[in-house]
């Protein structure tokens, strides 16, 4: 495994959503391309993760970008027996905590299955997103 220089990184190649959890600030903003508006907090943060931690596959990085406050980490990972790839992009603050983090998966069918099983645990404890 490589030795990558954001703990968040290590964290998502081991899907461990507590591990995440500790990389974001406590007001952390989520963009996901499913949702219209962002989420919000750690709370919030702390569920999605443990949802996807539920539903995904074993999660293996392939690569790790970083330029001053900004990141992405490539992945591949499965939701069932369909095969994903995820990229997320995240915007740190001086200290390296993860002030904002948007979140894109493909292919489409992959983005779709993700969207309807986290979609449907995200409404059921939150309510359904703003319009």
């Amino acid at each position: 495994m490589a030795a990558w220089r954001l703990s968040y990184t290590g964290a998502l190649g081991r899907l461990d959503a507590a591990s995440i959890v500790e990389t974001l600030a406590d007001d952390v903003v989520i963009h996901v391309a499913v949702h219209d508006q962002p989420m919000r907090g750690k709370e919030t943060a702390a569920f999605l993760f443990g949802v996807l931690q539920d539903e995904l596959g074993e999660v293996t990085v392939t690569d790790e970008i970083v330029e001053a406050d900004k990141a992405v980490v490539l992945f591949e990972t499965s939701i069932g027996e369909r095969g994903v790839q995820g990229l997320n992009v995240v915007r740190l603050d001086d200290s390296g905590i993860i002030r904002e983090l948007t979140v894109f998966f493909r292919p489409l069918e992959a983005l779709a299955l993700i969207a309807e099983t986290v979609g449907a645990r995200m409404a059921a404890r939150f309510g359904p997103p703003p319009q």
